[in-house]
């Protein structure tokens, strides 16, 4: 995007953000609860909407609970569940709502959940769902219409629930500087009975139910239960999916107790959505992104099929006025039995397949997790300071077996303009249905976990620690750890409309084992202290009135990795350590507004600053960190005729992608896109049946781009092609 580009649209965004009236939005007050109430949200309380409705002026905090936006010491952003509804319809992935996020770029494989977090990539194991973690890996994610609500905690903030699985950002890379949580649709105040149905594009068919109602003296129970059927081809040439699913929320709320029960099963299946790539180190320029309607694997052959179950509970008892105890728990299974591409196709600056990783892999992966979490949560006062405590034991345990056979004789050549050359012995190559389970780790992590927001008159404090132990058993090695991760939080609000704060957290990651190296290194069977992340954040929030909400955040983050430092005497021999460091530095703006009777927007932006400031090559030091972009922003507007019908456009932007070779350190660069996506919904009746159609085109241009990997080496990704979406809602 050229510098006028730029301008204009700091311009656009700008008069936008000044053009907001001043005249006061009616609102309903509703019901949430804070801090020194009970954890576990009501189902019956909704959270209120910032001005536009695209998200909500509170979000969950880990263990603080419930807490303004505004007056939050951290970037929290939650995102409505009309919002959810509108723009991840249900038979499409999560990331095409995350992307309101100023602060997460996505983009991946839909056989991948990858996304980053202000530069540092991560997956669907930032996900929590109903506040428990390590339900997904980068090959498994959410089921989408099972979700409510998102909550996005950025930056610091990230450490505030408790145990983090040492499989969320890898075993070397440090812990991610985020979280997200999910909440599953719960039983509203009013009984419904829903019947949609989805269609897209290019013979996609989806069915769903969703069945809510009310029980009980006090109608204090709540029973939801939805189901999903999807079957069909996707956008991308060839490609289709299969999904089927079925869960139940159960809640209760008494007058001193609230539990929430959530689980079901659900079995998806995946064909011909291979969009992984890799550059040769010949290549001295970027090829051209071929068609994105494509297909770059054989649809009939290639799959990924996924199975499992989810169960969730969340329960809190009052013991007395000031003092709550809960429970937090959760249990799942994921089998995935998979055949594709063994790495990314290696292509040259042509768009030549090179051969290196285009060869078929029959892959079986089998995870179990459980999760228990309990404490006590209480506020007590110490002369004019309020505080809210809030002490818990948690215990996160996984087992992951994994097997994997590669086929390295049917390598895949062509090219990505002219077409593929598959081999013929691929079709009976598939063997992922008959492998068995092989254990590759197991881990157990146990974390006691301290907060304290300590309120007084304008000021509040936020300090919280956790103590990790963590014991990972591998193949060949077993690490135990032990560590402190802290975080401090300071927010001053002089008014209820503005607030100045700053944070600072450090996440940490098991620690690690130097392997030998064929005795090349020299602290080899050493223990490496567990890796982190510090995570520094300033930032102002304001709501000047009931039309504008807007927030700027400066953050500056650390981030360790291996470092190789080499003997002087024997070039051949090193020490491993962990004094590598990238670091990202940057700034986050959103806004949330209602420029006029009618019309409501939101966006924001991230300039951000991604270098490599030590590392093992030389070379590679001042470049910045792999996929990292510096400009990248998002934009909505809606248009609201009158109550039941809305038009919005959603426009975002990512500008020039850093592509550092892993070989030569050639920096070349990933051309920067705009893409629109617009979406449309409205309320009617048919023979007095109430009916909600909504309507989705995502990429309206049908623009074919490259996306940067963040934080992986020599990655990037092709962008999915247009694709149209509509879906009818009957109630009953």
């Amino acid at each position: 995007m050229s510098k006028r580009k730029k301008l204009l649209l700091s311009s656009i965004m700008c008069s936008l953000i000044l053009g907001v009236s001043a005249a006061p939005v009616s609102a309903e007050t509703i019901e949430t609860f804070n801090l020194d109430e009970m954890v576990v949200e009501s189902s019956r309380n909704h959270k209120t909407p910032l001005p536009g409705g695209f998200n909500n002026d509170s979000s969950r905090v880990g263990l603080l609970g419930e807490t303004e936006v505004i007056k939050a010491p951290f970037t929290v952003q939650s995102i409505t569940e009309d919002t959810v509804s509108k723009m991840a319809m249900p038979n499409q992935d999560l990331d095409t709502v995350l992307s309101n996020v100023p602060a997460i770029r996505t983009g991946t494989s839909p056989i991948k959940t990858d996304f980053s977090i202000r530069g540092i990539a991560t997956n669907a194991s930032a996900y929590l769902v109903n506040n428990i973690p390590g339900f997904f890996i980068m090959a498994t994610g959410p089921i989408t219409n099972t979700v409510g609500s998102i909550d996005a905690m950025i930056g610091p903030a990230a450490t505030l629930n408790g145990s983090t699985q040492s499989f969320q950002a890898g075993g070397i890379s440090g812990a991610t500087p985020g979280a997200i949580y999910l909440n599953t649709k719960r039983a509203g105040e009013n009984d419904l009975i829903k019947y949609t149905q989805t269609f897209g594009g290019h013979g996609d068919y989806g069915e769903y139910i969703d069945v809510s109602q009310r029980f009980g003296k006090d109608r204090n129970v709540g029973v939801r239960i939805y189901g999903q059927y999807d079957d069909g081809g996707l956008a991308i040439s060839g490609a289709g999916q299969r999904k089927k699913n079925l869960f139940a929320n159960i809640s209760y709320e008494g007058e001193t107790t609230k539990s929430n029960l959530f689980g079901g099963y659900y079995d998806q299946k995946l064909m011909g959505t291979e969009r992984r790539f890799a550059l040769h180190s010949s290549a001295t320029k970027f090829p051209d992104a071929p068609d994105a309607s494509k297909s770059f694997d054989d649809p009939d052959l290639m799959h990924q099929d996924t199975n499992g179950y989810i169960v969730t509970l969340n329960h809190q008892k009052k013991l007395d006025e000031h003092v709550n105890w809960f429970v937090n728990a959760g249990m799942n299974q994921s089998v995935v039995r998979r055949f594709i591409y063994n790495s990314e196709f290696m292509l040259d600056e042509n768009g030549n397949v090179m051969g290196s990783g285009a060869y078929p892999w029959s892959d079986h992966i089998y995870i179990q997790n459980q999760y228990l979490q309990t404490g006590l949560k209480g506020d007590f006062m110490t002369g004019m300071a309020k505080h809210n405590v809030a002490v818990s034991v948690d215990r996160s345990h996984r087992k992951y077996y994994k097997t994997g056979k590669n086929r390295k004789d049917l390598g895949t050549t062509g090219n990505i303009y002219t077409g593929l050359i598959f081999k013929p012995g691929l079709l009976g190559a598939d063997e992922s249905d008959k492998l068995k389970k092989n254990l590759n780790h197991e881990e157990t992590d146990v974390t006691l976990n301290i907060m304290d927001k300590i309120e007084l008159g304008k000021l509040t404090l936020v300090g919280a620690v956790a103590r990790r132990h963590g014991d990972y058993v591998g193949k060949t090695s077993q690490i135990k750890d032990d560590n402190w991760a802290p975080t401090y939080g300071v927010s001053y609000a002089p008014t209820d409309k503005f607030s100045v704060y700053a944070a600072q957290a450090v996440a940490r990651n098991r620690g690690s084992f130097v392997d030998p190296d064929g005795g090349n290194a020299l602290n080899a069977n050493e223990y490496l202290d567990a890796q982190k992340l510090k995570n520094t954040e300033f930032g102002i929030k304001a709501k000047p009135n009931e039309n504008l909400s807007m927030s700027l955040a400066y953050f500056d983050m650390t981030q360790p990795n291996t470092l190789k430092t080499y003997s002087t005497t024997d070039p051949t021999k090193y020490w491993l350590s962990n004094n590598g460091k990238n670091r990202f530095k940057g700034v986050d703006f959103s806004v949330d507004a209602k420029l006029a009777d009618k019309w409501n927007t939101f966006g924001g932006f991230e300039w951000l600053d991604a270098k490599q400031e030590v590392t093992t090559d030389k070379r590679f030091e001042g470049l910045p960190t792999h996929g990292s972009v510096k400009w990248s922003g998002v934009w909505g507007l809606e248009y609201k005729p009158d109550e039941d019908t809305s038009f919005t456009s959603r426009l975002s932007y990512t500008g020039t992608g850093k592509f550092v070779h892993s070989q030569t350190a050639r920096v070349l660069d990933i051309p920067s896109h705009v893409t629109l996506d617009l979406f449309a919904s409205h309320k009617t009746r048919i023979n007095g049946v109430p009916v909600k159609f909504i309507a989705a085109c995502y990429n309206v241009a049908n623009d074919s781009h490259w996306i940067a990997q963040t934080g992986q080496p020599n990655k990037f990704m092709l962008n999915n092609p247009r694709s149209f979406m509509l879906s009818a809602e009957f109630e009953f």
